[in-house]
């Protein structure tokens, strides 16, 4: 497979063929296993990447339907491109920074932190990779964060990694349940309330205000970040998370935003 692009129905028949082929293979992730067109993606993207097809098979993965990427192969994919990577990694705070300076921007230093009060902050702190190799998983977050902010270009569409996904929250809506007929005709057993199971639900976050997404705004063009897309970027590697509009954000998720920016700004009078 030298090319993705098909030139002809001959080559992309042959490519599919090509791709069902290896689709069989029991050997295969979850994602890609009798999944062709999957398996076409993913190839084509590392393809981009400059890996082998097999490769691609196993360095990129799907969840929740987005290709992912190891921490490993985002880093490689960034200094392919020419840009200097630096991970600093402080033992003692359990913090971990790094840090992007772009080939064609050499004056200007990215950075990300990334610490265990971030970790609490999003709700990571309590899951057991978090406990039993903090600094670890700080350096991805850190490392795939910096690099959707400095050079999502050099990423290829694939920007997050797997663990990133599955952090992140999905909402479930009720258009995604199946309403069936007894629903409407079988009235509801009574609960006895002295044997039933009480469960406090974690309060709802809340949003930011419209105050605070104006100033987030203003700070984001005050930083350089003028373009809609670079500015959502921006957003997206500070929190760690995709969204829609920045309505979703959540005052936590928006009192991050402030700080990693005031920290560039600050950042930039020191120099």
């Amino acid at each position: 497979m030298s090319e993705l692009i098909p030139h002809s129905a001959g080559e992309l028949t042959a490519q599919m063929d090509f791709a069902k082929a290896l689709a069989h293979g029991d050997i295969l992730p979850a994602a890609y296993r009798d999944k062709p067109a999957n398996v076409l993606v993913a190839i084509g993207l590392g393809q981009s990447m400059g890996l082998s097809p097999a490769e691609s098979l196993y360095r990129i993965d799907v969840i929740q339907g987005k290709p992912t990427a190891s921490a490993e192969l985002i880093a490689a994919n960034v200094r392919k491109a020419g840009h200097k990577l630096r991970v600093r990694v402080d033992e003692a705070n359990q913090s971990v920074t790094a840090s992007i300076v772009r080939a064609d921007d050499p004056e200007f230093e990215h950075k990300v932190t990334r610490d265990l009060n971030w970790a609490k902050q999003m709700g990571l702190a309590t899951k057991d990779n978090y406990k039993k190799q903090p600094t670890t998983m700080l350096q991805w977050r850190a490392i795939s964060a910096v690099a959707r902010l400095a050079c999502p270009e050099a990423l290829y569409g694939v920007a997050y990694t797997a663990d990133e996904i599955h952090d992140m929250p999905s909402v479930e809506t009720p258009a995604r349940r199946q309403a069936s007929v007894e629903d409407f005709t079988t009235e509801p057993a009574p609960i006895d309330v002295t044997d039933a199971e009480i469960v406090e639900e974690e309060p709802t976050p809340r949003l930011a205000t419209s105050k605070q997404l104006t100033k987030m705004h203003t700070m984001l063009a005050a930083a350089g970040f003028t373009d809609k897309d670079t500015a959502k970027q921006t957003v997206v590697g500070i929190i760690g998370r995709d969204f829609e509009s920045s309505k979703e954000l959540t005052e936590a998720e928006i009192q991050t935003v402030f700080t990693e920016l005031e920290a560039l700004e600050a950042g930039d009078g020191d120099e």
